[in-house]
């Protein structure tokens, strides 16, 4: 078994021993003094949580093609997320040992190293990578303020109107009181604002969603228990080493879990990429993630009823405060749609616009293809015209997309028509070239030359004539007789007619050259 997979697989055996040590108290009072191994879980779990982050962002640092890059600040923000966690951890060792020597960690120096952790994960939840366009990220953020807003709204309702109210702490722990339950509410908002991030195209590869969902569910681990801690420490029952506990330490394992998961699952293929945006694009309606927002709303307005039927002092002065944020929420919500119908407007019109262009492109597709049917229909016509022997079709196509190949086809026409001319021109003097072989074998046999008719339209015999002697004996037909003027017979003191042999062409020099 690959060890990418191995090690998940033990960071979930470790979170279980975690478990089943803190619900079965295992090695309690183990020393002399009470102290019990159970009790120190969540500074093992934030110990290794942390190790697990950092090993994980500096052991992939290089550059790997087999695994998915770092995209903008990502890298950054991990390294916040894994600091967060160590400095959680020493103020967790340090409310350790104030626990030990029996004197009170709250206010102390603990309360820096539980402080810093939220504020650093919220910047490093913030540096993730964004994508999708302004409106995308706009809404994407109204959502989130609107999911912190009725979350801060109901923390008031249930522990801060509280906490406020309590004359009895001095400044820094009332400080410290309202600052922890504030911090649990905007790590839970943050949660929400992951979760309506993660929708957008980059967070489709298996790396990112896995480590959102992964970190999603740490969170929510740790905020509980931390907000079930404050509420319970408000009213005096918390007790060290419950179930309340659990969140602390599977919170921060389970945070390291998914910096591992983001840095050494494997690149997803882009063939993959693509077929998960394309099922996200055509996915209709609200999903439950972009529910939350307004079930979170639907919460706050069960608060608000039972803050106003409620006739507790508390509850009475808390009012205010509660109706302002509800308010708030509201706005936001406004806000929202407005956005959302704006966009859907947008949306219309340039819908309408497509509609029309798609309307505009299909006339001009069935123009083109009536155009493209007749001139073809006309292109068979002339090609059967020239098939059947008739070399005097052409293609009368002065524009369009086949004038080319109607050009072509004339260009083919005109040298087909050459063609024919060429052989009625060579069958011409074929015809000819035999007749006048036959004359001049007749002449031979002491006949009267007479010129074929074959031969009265093809002027290439005149050299032939000239060369074999038949000129003078045309000469002398016109002034010894009343023949025709291409008729003789041969005179008496021509021995030619007699001693004539067989010669070629090539024996004779013709008269004209003398």
């Amino acid at each position: 078994m690959p060890v990418r997979k191995v090690i998940p697989i033990i960071v979930v055996g470790i979170e279980l021993v975690v478990a089943i040590a803190i619900l079965f108290h295992i090695g309690e009072n183990v020393s002399n003094k009470g102290l019990s191994l159970y009790k120190f879980t969540p500074l093992l779990g934030a110990l290794f949580g942390s190790a697990l982050t950092l090993f994980s962002i500096f052991a992939s640092a290089r550059s790997n093609k087999a695994l998915e890059p770092w995209s903008g600040y990502e890298r950054s923000s991990w390294i916040l997320i894994g600091c967060g966690q160590i400095i959680w951890g020493l103020g967790e060792s340090f409310w350790r040992y104030y626990s030990a020597i029996s004197q009170s960690p709250f206010p102390s120096i603990a309360d820096a190293g539980y402080a810093c952790f939220p504020a650093l994960c919220f910047v490093g939840l913030l540096s993730q990578p964004n994508s999708g366009d302004r409106l995308q990220r706009t809404l994407v953020a109204l959502d989130s303020l609107i999911a912190m807003g009725a979350l801060l709204a109901i923390s008031w309702f249930l522990l801060l109107g509280t906490l406020a109210q309590t004359p009895n702490q001095d400044g820094l722990a009332k400080f410290l009181g309202l600052y922890y339950p504030t911090a649990d509410a905007s790590l839970l908002s943050c949660v929400v604002f992951l979760l309506m991030r993660g929708q957008s195209q980059l967070y489709q590869t298996t790396a990112r969603k896995a480590s959102l969902f992964i970190i999603g569910l740490g969170l929510c681990f740790f905020a509980t228990s931390d907000f079930i801690f404050n509420l319970q420490q408000n009213a005096g029952t918390y007790v060290d080493g419950t179930w309340v506990d659990l969140g602390w330490p599977l919170g921060m394992i389970t945070i390291g879990l998914a910096a591992y998961l983001r840095c050494f699952l494997p690149r997803t293929s882009p063939d993959l990429l693509e077929s998960r945006t394309q099922e996200r694009n055509q996915s209709l309606g609200f999903n439950a993630i972009q529910l939350l927002p307004y079930m979170l709303i639907l919460a706050l307005f069960a608060v608000l009823v039972a803050n106003i039927v409620s006739t507790e002092s508390t509850q009475v002065s808390i009012r205010v405060v509660l109706l302002i944020a509800t308010i708030g929420v509201i706005c936001l919500v406004l806000v929202r749609q407005i956005l959302t119908i704006r966009d859907n407007m947008r949306l219309s019109i340039l819908q309408a616009r497509s509609l029309r262009q798609i309307e505009e492109q299909a006339r001009h597709i069935t123009e083109r293809n009536s155009e493209l049917e007749e001139g073809i229909a006309h292109l068979k016509a002339v090609q059967t015209s020239l098939a059947n022997g008739n070399s005097r079709a052409r293609a009368h196509l002065k524009q369009g997309i086949l004038w080319s190949l109607a050009s072509s086809l004339n260009l083919l026409a005109e040298r087909l028509a050459n063609l024919g001319e060429a052989r009625k021109q060579s069958e011409m003097l074929s015809r000819a070239l035999i007749d006048l072989g036959g004359a001049i074998e007749r002449y031979r046999a002491g006949q009267p030359f007479k010129l074929p008719v074959t031969c009265e339209r093809v002027p290439e015999i005149t050299p032939i004539l000239h060369a074999i002697g038949v000129q003078k004996v045309m000469r002398s037909s016109h002034t010894t007789s009343q023949q025709h003027p291409l008729e003789a017979s041969p005179p008496e003191n021509m021995s030619i007619k007699r001693s004539f042999s067989p010669v070629t062409l090539n024996e004779y020099e013709p008269p004209y050259n003398s």
